[in-house]
């Protein structure tokens, strides 16, 4: 008897206060070469939480808990993931949010490695707490909030802009829509770390796309599934030239690459993926039966490869 399938559904998503690009130049954070390289990469708007990103969390979790149609008591463990929160401030929030939302038994989890790749990470260990520990649904919510006084909002050769952003979804066995998780694979290059692309430019690309490809390859090897058996390549949400030359090494036409939501919200952190593929399905833009590949990069290091298979 085959293992019922783990699901991903019940996406949703929290924002802060919008702002046009020109407003990195007027704040000093970008010049207008910047702004020139970040409009021609289809990027438009960028969002600022204007309180604290706390506050956004029992909204965001109930939507995804309502829309799953999943009873909080029924909630077997709230997985937590951020990259701008890497200490957690307050260790006490997800636990309150737990007890706000009526998820007596949830076990609260924390992860915050990897950067712009955790989603899949989130996914690994969720699916993992379902498939080895018994657990049935678990809930994941994610928290990013640029302190701009610690990082700037401009990613590196102006490839996007950082947007805040909450989101939640739930992982389960029990649901009948959404997106079956058919695989998820993850691999590291440690020298990439240390490498300053602006110095080491050629060699950080080598390694870097070598990397990537490898990470596809053992992705079709794995599933049986090859380029042309993807209807849609997911990635994040970065300047149009970087997607072309992903979906060049992933052997996949960039026909097959969702960018509306590049212009609509920015990089939303480890978040974009998840908010694309609920994009497509609320947009019946991918059918039943249908594969997506879902690509991560992590601080430029760690790699993700997700294949989903739309219910």
């Amino acid at each position: 008897m085959s293992a019922p399938a783990v699901v991903v559904n019940g996406v949703s998503h929290r924002n802060g206060r919008w702002h046009d690009l020109v407003d990195l130049t007027e704040r000093g954070l970008a010049d207008l070469a910047d702004l020139a390289a970040l409009s021609r990469g289809g990027l438009s708007r960028y969002s600022v939480f204007d309180r604290p990103v706390r506050e956004y969390f029992a909204d965001c979790a109930s939507d995804s808990l309502h829309t799953a149609g999943v009873e909080p008591s029924t909630v077997d463990a709230a997985l937590f993931f951020s990259s701008t929160f890497s200490s957690y401030d307050d260790h006490g929030d997800l636990t309150a949010l737990c007890r706000e939302l009526g998820m007596q038994k949830a076990l609260p989890v924390g992860l915050f490695q990897a950067q712009c790749s955790n989603f899949s990470y989130a996914l690994m260990i969720a699916a993992s707490l379902i498939r080895t520990q018994g657990m049935r649904t678990v809930l994941l919510l994610g928290a990013d909030a640029l302190d701009e006084s610690r990082a700037g909002r401009l990613l590196p050769a102006a490839a996007s802009v950082f947007s805040d952003t909450v989101l939640s979804c739930v992982v389960s066995t029990d649901a009948t829509d959404g997106y079956a998780v058919e695989h998820i694979g993850h691999q590291v290059e440690h020298e990439l770390s240390a490498l300053d692309p602006v110095q080491h430019t050629l060699r950080f690309m080598d390694l870097f796309a070598a990397r990537l490809e490898r990470l596809c390859a053992d992705t079709y090897a794995r599933t049986g599934a090859g380029p042309q058996d993807f209807s849609h390549l997911v990635l994040a949400n970065l300047a149009l030239p970087v997607l072309r030359n992903y979906a060049g090494v992933a052997d996949i036409p960039f026909a097959r690459v969702p960018t509306g939501n590049i212009a609509a919200f920015g990089h939303c952190f480890a978040y974009d993926q998840l908010i694309t593929l609920a994009t497509l399905a609320e947009a019946e833009e991918i059918s039943a039966g249908q594969l997506a590949l879902v690509l991560g990069i992590g601080a430029n290091h760690l790699f993700s490869s997700t294949v989903l298979r739309k219910l």
